[in-house]
């Protein structure tokens, strides 16, 4: 479901309730909505949530699209329905910049947990854009509350320059620091794909992450962070040149006990006072990366490979799908290319649900027994149920 209507709630719920009267709701309902942040300012948001006879999770994005139509200033629902599937939403406690995510989230996740008859077998996160954070903190605290489970889910992200405006929304409610989640139960096996930038536009920089902490790289190569970067002309006076933040590190995991074969992209995104790099997720001590160059080209093409292959799933119920900000970025003057091609190639196909990211959560391998999940940047994510 959507509406383009920003000023009038009124209006705007009477469209979203006239689509839903087209569906038949069951046993166990959820809804997960994502809006640009002008929805919240003008009421739109919360007065949608507050008809809904169900809970609604999500987080505010820049663009989106569901079937039949994408767009930017648009509010989207997707709404998931079943009589043996189970559903619960939660809000955690206001999460601390450059702090702990799991106790926020203990005491939460600990209640609506309780309401399901068994274990969650999927956790839908939409976390807060905190600068200090690393997007593994998100996973971290759930899988140490519901460990070998699939996380799933995209950090709150605007088309303010300063990102200031990302906010985290529950059942009416938003956030600059909260987490929304929910939780899935019952007869559920989801599906999940990853497409990355490919290796077609390596610039000629490469190196080793010799001691970090966290999403905070201290050294490359044995030298200071900023100096690395400073000594291939990508930084000046101990300050990221601007628009390098958008560059990718294409991370080699091969040292971790833990990699699956799956690269992970990082983005980098500013030095702090140590001249330390900061990055979106964690920068892993001992892997080796190397610099990309991410084009719209190389994003429609990895974007189209991973549709193509969401479409070949036996029986898709749903989809649920987030591309990083950056790859919009790429596509220039043609922002929509990217969301209008999942439009047409879905559309018909299965309910899906597409918006942009400002960090992307997936697992990268997934058995009954083993789940490996993981922070991306700069990549297009999927889950199919």
């Amino acid at each position: 479901m959507y509406t383009y209507e920003l000023d009038d709630p009124a209006i705007a719920v009477q469209e979203i309730m006239t689509q839903l009267e087209k569906i038949r709701l069951l046993k166990n309902t959820i809804g997960i909505l994502m809006c640009d942040p002008e929805f919240i300012d003008s009421g739109v948001y919360p007065a949608v949530c507050q008809a809904l006879p169900f809970a609604v999770a999500g987080a505010t994005t820049m663009s989106q699209g569901v079937n039949g139509v994408a767009d930017i200033l648009m509010l989207t629902l997707m709404v998931l329905t079943s009589d043996d599937v189970f559903f619960e939403a939660g809000f955690t406690e206001p999460i601390p910049n450059g702090g702990d995510a799991l106790a926020p989230t203990k005491t939460v996740y600990e209640a609506v947990a309780a309401q399901l008859p068994e274990k969650p077998k999927l956790v839908l996160v939409f976390p807060p854009l905190l600068l200090q954070n690393s997007g593994d903190r998100y996973i971290e605290a759930f899988e140490g509350l519901c460990p070998d489970t699939p996380v799933f889910g995209t950090l709150a992200i605007s088309d303010s320059i300063d990102f200031k405006n990302c906010c985290t929304l529950w059942n009416g409610e938003s956030s600059l620091s909260r987490m929304a989640f929910i939780l899935v139960a019952g007869n559920v096996s989801p599906h999940f794909f990853i497409a990355t930038v490919s290796n077609t536009n390596t610039l000629p920089y490469s190196g080793e992450i010799t001691k970090s902490e966290g999403n905070i790289v201290q050294e490359i190569n044995d030298v200071r962070t900023s100096e690395y970067f400073e000594s291939i002309g990508f930084a000046k006076h101990g300050v990221l040149d601007e628009g390098i933040q958008f560059v990718p590190l294409r991370l080699d995991l091969k040292k971790r006990t833990d990699y699956d074969g799956v690269p992970v992209m990082r983005a980098m995104v500013t030095f702090d006072e140590n001249g330390y790099g900061v990055g979106r997720g964690n920068m892993y001590q001992n892997s080796v990366f190397t610099l990309i160059n991410p084009t719209g080209d190389d994003t429609m093409k990895t974007s189209t490979e991973l549709v193509d292959k969401l479409a070949a799933v036996t029986n898709p119920q749903a989809a649920i799908i987030f591309s990083c900000l950056v790859r919009r970025m790429t596509l220039g003057d043609k922002p929509l290319t990217e969301a209008n091609m999942i439009v047409e190639k879905l559309s018909g196909l299965v309910p899906f649900m597409f918006a942009y990211a400002g960090g992307e959560i997936c697992p990268t391998s997934h058995s009954p027994t083993k789940v490996t999940n993981r922070f991306h940047n700069y990549s297009i994510i999927a889950c199919v149920l």
